[in-house]
C-alpha cells in the first residue's frame, strides 16, 4: 500500500542567519521528513524568493482590499457550490484542480469588492477562456458576459443564461463595452494593455479589474524589459501601473490567493480627474497610445474603424506538437540523428540499439534553419522524438534507439479490451527492416509493423 507522505509530526520553518531551516522531532530517515526536506522546503525557499522578487516593491500583503475573514468564508462557500462539481465534469485538456479553483478565487475577492454596491454589478469578461468566471458572477447574481477568440468545449455545458461570445477584440470595436459598470481582464494576454483603455472609454464610471500574466504591448508584441535589474513581472507590472494611471484612474493593489506566481491585480474604481473633463481625458489616452504604437491619434473610440491593427491571437490554436512539421523535416531530423546513434555499428555483432547520447548533443547535430522551425514547436526536438517513440527511447535526458516491439508486447500494454480489438499491426512499415544496418531483429511474423521495403 502507498504511503501517505502528509506528515503526522509537527514541523517548523524558521528563518535563522539568512537561512531556512526545516525543524522537526521526527526520525530522520522517514518518508514524510525526507519529503518536506526534498521536496517542501525547496518549494517554500522558491516562493520566498519570487515573492522577494516580484512583488515587494508594489504590493508587500495579500488580500488588503477585502476582509480576509470574509474572504475565506465565501472562498470555502464557491468552492463547495460550484468547484467540486466543476472538477469532475472538467472537458478541457488544462489541470481542473488549478483553473477551477484559480477562477473560484478570483469570483471570491470580485463578489467582495462588489457587496457593498447598491446594485447588482454589470460587466464584461474580456478574454473569458473557459468562461468559468462569467458563470460563477452571473449565478451569484450579477450581470454580465464573457468574450474571447476562441470557443471552449465547457461554454456547451453551462446554463443558458451564461452568455459567452466568441469574437476577436480589437481597437476597432473596443467602443461596444460600453455603460458597464466593469471590464475584467483576467490574465487577458495581447489584451492586457487595453483593459484600462476599453474601460476609460466605456463611460466615467466604469471601473476595471486587471490580472495580469504574459507581458505584451499595446500592438499585440511580446513585452520587451528595459532594465535588467528588476525581473520582467515587476516591471511589466510598473509599466501596466502606469499605464492605468495615465488612463485618469487612481489605481490599488493587491495580491490574490491564487495557485500562481502571477497573483498581483489592479483595479481602478476612482478617477484622477472630474467628469467634466472626460472627453479631455480621452484624447489624452488617444494621444499615450501614439506615442507608444503610432496610430491611435487617428482613432475614434466612439466609431469603427480600420486605421490600425494589433497582433491578436488566432481563433483556432495552432497545434504545436511537432505534428505539423513538414514531413521531409521530420523525417531529415529522423536520418540524422539515427545515423549519428548508429555510427560504429558492428554489422557481425548481435542486434545493437545504437549508442546512449545526451539529448543536447544530438541538438548539435540539427542544421540553424532546422532547428529554429523546431524552436517554434512545444518541446522542440525531444517532442519529435518523443512522436516517434516507435524508433527512438527518450530517458533521463538521454536518447537511444528502441528495441521493436512485437504484437504481443503491443497488446499487452493496452489496457482495454475495446483498444485491443482497434489496434491495427502490420499495416505501418517497419523503421528499422527499412533503415537499420543489422535490419529488424524481429521476424516478420511477430514485428508489430511490416516487414516491406519502401519504394
Amino acid at each position: 500500500m502507498k504511503q501517505n507522505l502528509c506528515p503526522t509530526f509537527p514541523y517548523s520553518f524558521s528563518l535563522r542567519d539568512g537561512l531556512l531551516i526545516l525543524d522537526s522531532l521526527s526520525d530522520k530517515s522517514s518518508q514524510s521528513y525526507q519529503w518536506l526536506k526534498s521536496t517542501v522546503l525547496p518549494q517554500v525557499i522558491k516562493w520566498s524568493t519570487e515573492i522577494s522578487s516580484n512583488q515587494t516593491h508594489l504590493c508587500n500583503e495579500s488580500l488588503t482590499l477585502v476582509s480576509n475573514e470574509n474572504y475565506y468564508t465565501k472562498y470555502n462557500d464557491l468552492k463547495l457550490k460550484y468547484g467540486k462539481e466543476m472538477v469532475k465534469i472538467w472537458p478541457e485538456s488544462t489541470d481542473p484542480t488549478k483553473f477551477v479553483y484559480e477562477d473560484v478565487a478570483i469570483a471570491t475577492y470580485l463578489l467582495l469588492l462588489w457587496q457593498y454596491d447598491t446594485k447588482p454589478q454589470t460587466f464584461v469578461d474580456i478574454g473569458c477562456g473557459n468562461g468559468l468566471l462569467v458563470y460563477i458572477l452571473t449565478m451569484e447574481g450579477h450581470n454580465g458576459y464573457g468574450v474571447d477568440v476562441r470557443r471552449r468545449k465547457i461554454w456547451d455545458m453551462y446554463p443558458d443564461n451564461i452568455r459567452l461570445k466568441k469574437m476577436t477584440v480589437t481597437p476597432s470595436n473596443i467602443h461596444i463595452f460600453s455603460n458597464v459598470d466593469w471590464i475584467i481582464g483576467n490574465h487577458s494576454d495581447e489584451l492586457t494593455p487595453w483593459i484600462p483603455v476599453i474601460a476609460a472609454q466605456s463611460c466615467y464610471n466604469c471601473n476595471f479589474f486587471l490580472l495580469p500574466c504574459c507581458a505584451y504591448n499595446f500592438d499585440g508584441t511580446k513585452y520587451q524589459r528595459q532594465n535588467s535589474s528588476k525581473s520582467q513581472y515587476t516591471e511589466y507590472l510598473e509599466y501596466i501601473k502606469q499605464l492605468c494611471e495615465s488612463c485618469g484612474y487612481d489605481v490599488k493593489i493587491d495580491r490574490l490567493k491564487i495557485p500562481s506566481t502571477k497573483r498581483i491585480c489592479l483595479i481602478g474604481k476612482t478617477r484622477t480627474y472630474k467628469e467634466n473633463e472626460y472627453e479631455k481625458q480621452i484624447n489624452i489616452i488617444k494621444h499615450m497610445i501614439s506615442e507608444q504604437i503610432g496610430l491611435s491619434d487617428k482613432i475614434d473610440m466612439n466609431k469603427d474603424n480600420e486605421t490600425m491593427e494589433i497582433k491578436t491571437r488566432d481563433s483556432i490554436e495552432k497545434v504545436r506538437n511537432c505534428t505539423q512539421l513538414d514531413k521531409n523535416v521530420t523525417e531529415s531530423i529522423i536520418n540524422c540523428i539515427s545515423k549519428y546513434l548508429l555510427e560504429g555499428c558492428d554489422l557481425e555483432s548481435n542486434w545493437w540499439k545504437g549508442k546512449n547520447i545526451p539529448l543536447q548533443e544530438l541538438v548539435n547535430l540539427i542544421p540553424h534553419e532546422t532547428l529554429r522551425a523546431l524552436k517554434s514547436e512545444c518541446g522542440g526536438l525531444q517532442t519529435l522524438l518523443r512522436n516517434n517513440h516507435h524508433i527512438f527511447e527518450v530517458q533521463n535526458g538521454c536518447v537511444n534507439l528502441r528495441y521493436p516491439r512485437t504484437i504481443d508486447e503491443v497488446k499487452s500494454h493496452t489496457r482495454r479490451k475495446k483498444d485491443i480489438d482497434n489496434l491495427k499491426m502490420q499495416v505501418k512499415k517497419c523503421w528499422f527492416y527499412n533503415n537499420h544496418p543489422q535490419g529488424c531483429p524481429l521476424s516478420s511474423a511477430v514485428c508489430s509493423f511490416l516487414h516491406e521495403k519502401i519504394v
